[in-house]
């Protein structure tokens, strides 16, 4: 409303009190003439525009308007901008970084879990309880990567020439580090 009436000056104060009972007590409609009525008076494209969008605006949400309005008194307001800030933005925006749309609803669900009780510790519990297991770790047998290597090496015609591309370094300060610690283990 402040945006919408600025531009009248030494009337805008009234203007503002005229919107203000015929957004409580008034239909769509009168407060679409209201609205006409500043629209009259208004010069300058950008006022005209500004007097617009909070048309749109109002328009847009006068059921909440309506509801908001007539029960005034038992209302005594909202936090969620102040949750906002203190839950989330610490998190994701305090620290530059970038999210994805689905990191960014994780981790404003998983946030929003922690400060209403939630205990971490029995979230992860359930979530591993739930996780598919992963192939081959059915069985609790450990498989050395000469193992895996020759099994690779048995599907050879199966692989094709992808299999070629599997090989393996050491640099030469591991090398000397497993060397070293080979011959001193039972010292």
């Amino acid at each position: 409303m402040i945006r919408a009436t600025s531009h009248l000056l030494d009337s805008a104060e009234d203007a503002r009190r005229e919107i203000f009972e015929t957004m409580k007590k008034g239909t769509k409609k009168d407060f679409k003439e209201m609205i006409e009525k500043i629209l009259r008076v208004t010069e300058g494209d950008a006022a005209v525009k500004r007097v617009n969008e909070c048309k749109e605006y109002i328009l847009s949400n006068w059921s909440a308007v309506k509801v908001r309005l007539a029960g005034r008194e038992g209302i005594l307001g909202c936090s969620a901008e102040g949750h906002v800030s203190h839950v989330l933005s610490s998190r994701m925006s305090s620290r530059p970084m970038g999210w994805s749309k689905i990191g960014v609803e994780k981790m404003a669900r998983l946030r929003a879990y922690y400060w209403n009780g939630g205990k971490m510790l029995e979230l992860v519990r359930e979530q591993r309880k739930e996780l598919p297991k992963a192939a081959g770790a059915e069985e609790n047998d450990i498989i050395s990567s000469a193992e895996m290597l020759q099994a690779e090496k048995n599907r050879h015609h199966e692989l094709g020439k992808y299999f070629e591309s599997i090989n393996h370094r050491i640099s030469e300060g591991a090398k000397k580090y497993v060397w070293f610690y080979t011959h001193i283990w039972g010292l």
